[in-house]
């Protein structure tokens, strides 16, 4: 079977797909960056590359811009070499990118949002080898596309994809310039995943590439779980990472804690979804899938709530997309025939 999911949102020539021999996963619409920057500053907030804020106290994010463009400067080398060699990069720590404060801000937020209808319940397509469709709500997963117009309900929110846009790819283009990555547009997709067993199926997220469109090279997810407990609320993000994957990963918050998020389980390693953590892997190229959420969890527990903000960060460099030459080529192939 191949799985088809998505948002119940109308379908339009600007909404792009993401689909593989085993999935096609919901993905948000492409926004300009210079959309969504117009919109704040008509809130009468500047961008991130000014730093300064003047709107009303009741739309002003908390975010602080320079320490956080700082921090993402002093990762970039670390990032670039780990999708160099690895094809994704964990932080190190929970909290690298931004303190807990923000993140609870942001998970409020992302809260707000969902109560005021903005979420969407996510659906699927099952086809068949005779094509046949047949369509089924994804039991548990919702979504929504954060836009400027989401400024003064989730400034927060706005905020970090706006300095993530205008930040990350430059800084990521100066270590490696064959990158190419833009900031000329992006995707976004704010998701809630309800314990009880909710799941996302193993899928790349542009599996297509050129040929529907979608330029995407960059996924980058930061969770927003400030209260995550290891080994009650699941949920983590397996990566398929290949027999020639190195055998640990940097992802574990406490140096002295066993090697359950390190070690890599036979081909793919899992990373935790804790509060603070931003993951970044090659979107056209790393199969993963989510585990259960809070398996053991009833469904209406809102604190196990599983909340990730995805920016995807597009390419100009078209011949990187789907390279056969890059060493992650295969990565799919071997993944979805297991």
């Amino acid at each position: 079977h191949i799985f088809l999911s998505l948002s119940r949102h109308k379908i339009s020539a600007e909404h792009l797909f993401n689909h593989s021999t085993t999935s096609r996963m919901f993905a948000a619409r492409y926004f300009t960056a210079t959309k969504l920057n117009r919109y704040i500053l008509s809130s009468s907030c500047r961008t991130a590359s000014a730093a300064f804020f003047s709107s009303p106290a009741d739309t002003e994010p908390s975010i602080d811009i320079s320490a956080f463009q700082t921090m993402l400067t002093n990762l970039a080398p670390s990032i670039s070499e780990s999708l160099t060699t690895k094809g994704y990069y964990a932080t190190p720590e929970p909290y690298s990118i931004l303190p807990e404060h923000s993140i609870r801000t942001m998970r409020e937020q992302s809260i707000n949002l969902r109560n005021i209808g903005r979420f969407e319940q996510s659906w699927s397509e099952k086809i068949d080898a005779s094509g046949k469709v047949t369509r089924f709500d994804k039991e548990g997963v919702w979504a929504c596309e954060p836009d400027g117009q989401d400024y003064h309900d989730a400034p927060d929110l706005i905020m970090y994809l706006s300095v993530m846009l205008q930040t990350l790819p430059d800084l990521l283009n100066s270590q490696v310039s064959e990158y190419g990555l833009s900031a000329s547009s992006f995707n976004a997709k704010l998701a809630v995943t309800s314990p009880g067993g909710s799941v996302y199926p193993l899928h790349i997220d542009n599996p297509q590439g050129l040929s529907a469109g979608d330029t995407r090279r960059l996924t980058c997810i930061l969770y927003m779980n400030p209260d995550y407990q290891d080994g009650v609320d699941g949920g983590e993000l397996r990566i398929f990472c290949g027999s020639d994957s190195p055998s640990t990963i940097s992802s574990n918050n406490n140096d002295d804690s066993n090697d359950d998020e390190e070690t890599k389980k036979g081909e793919v390693v899992d990373i935790t979804p804790h509060g603070g953590r931003m993951v970044l892997f090659w979107s056209d190229e790393i199969p993963h899938e989510v585990l259960p959420t809070a398996p053991n969890a009833d469904k209406s527990d809102e604190m196990r709530d599983r909340y990730a903000l995805t920016v995807w960060i597009p390419t100009d460099y078209y011949h990187t997309i789907h390279n056969p030459e890059s060493k992650f080529a295969n990565l799919g192939d071997e993944a979805f025939s297991k």
